[in-house]
């Protein structure tokens, strides 16, 4: 009884500086709006094709980074985990140094090496592989790879405890039953990393359905996303009630996706034993 009081007062200020700071503003600004106009900003919302394109396309971005950079950060998270070689401390420190550089100068970074004359293009025509320039600046393909430069070291982060708190005698006493390095992967690593998988895919795709800077500077004005809605709702249209729709809208889609992972993985996550490995 006295180990839960302690944790208690432990996690009360934390539980009232969200409550203060963030229920409580988000109630009140979502009773204002349907006070004010009631439920017409969110059946807009439902019934305008032009705006759920821009939830698909949301989603569409969001998805395609997140699979990108698991495909991308598994090897390299699981190089970290294994290896016994000074290139580790090397690799952790590549990439724990983004976040010392703000998401604006990445994305103008970006919008450097992607533009039409910009070092991409000038080293593709240099080569001879290209007689004109690509159009990739401005399009959903320049997004993307902004949000994967942006959310790989969450991604690999998030896997690279996991894939550490796996025995490898694991793995030496499949080989030592004449599994191959593919079998055991696929019927060991893979599935023990799973946990790890699971929180990456949804921190990064959580960051990749709020993320406004990435698309606001490598989309253009013409890419739109949710985010990038709420602020031109605000600040252009000076619609405050389609603003705050729009925000319970993408709010309430990360919270389905959250709780479709949950449901959907908490029977293997037993199975697991919680993803704590033997």
């Amino acid at each position: 009884m006295e180990r839960k009081r302690r944790a208690f007062l432990l996690a009360l200020p934390t539980v009232l500086a969200l409550l203060v700071f963030f229920l409580i503003p988000m109630v009140y600004i979502l009773i204002k709006t349907l006070l004010v106009n009631g439920f017409a900003d969110f059946t807009k919302f439902f019934t305008d094709p032009f705006y759920l394109n821009i939830l698909w396309t949301t989603v569409r971005v969001s998805l395609i980074s997140t699979l990108i950079s698991l495909l991308l950060g598994y090897p390299a998270a699981y190089f970290i985990a294994r290896t016994r070689s000074k290139l580790k401390n090397v690799m952790m420190i590549v990439i724990l140094f983004p976040f010392l550089v703000s998401a604006v100068v990445r994305s103008y970074g970006w919008m450097v090496i992607l533009g039409t004359n910009g070092i991409l293009n000038q080293f593709l025509q240099g080569i001879g592989l290209l007689s004109q320039p690509l159009k990739i600046l401005n399009t959903e393909a320049a997004v993307v790879i902004g949000m994967i430069h942006l959310l790989i070291p969450y991604m690999i982060l998030s896997l690279v405890g996991v894939l550490q708190s796996i025995d490898p005698n694991v793995e030496y006493a499949a080989y030592s039953l004449g599994a191959s390095p593919a079998k055991t992967f696929t019927k060991v690593v893979f599935p023990l990393s799973m946990p790890g998988i699971i929180s990456g895919c949804v921190l990064v795709f959580t960051m990749s359905m709020t993320s406004y800077v990435t698309p606001k500077l490598l989309g253009g004005s013409k890419f739109r996303m949710m985010a990038t809605m709420v602020v031109q709702e605000i600040n252009v249209n000076f619609n405050w009630g389609a603003a705050s729709a729009i925000s319970y809208i993408l709010l309430l889609t990360i919270l389905a996706v959250q709780v479709a992972v949950v449901l959907s993985t908490s029977g293997y996550m037993k199975r697991m034993g919680g993803g704590k490995n033997a």
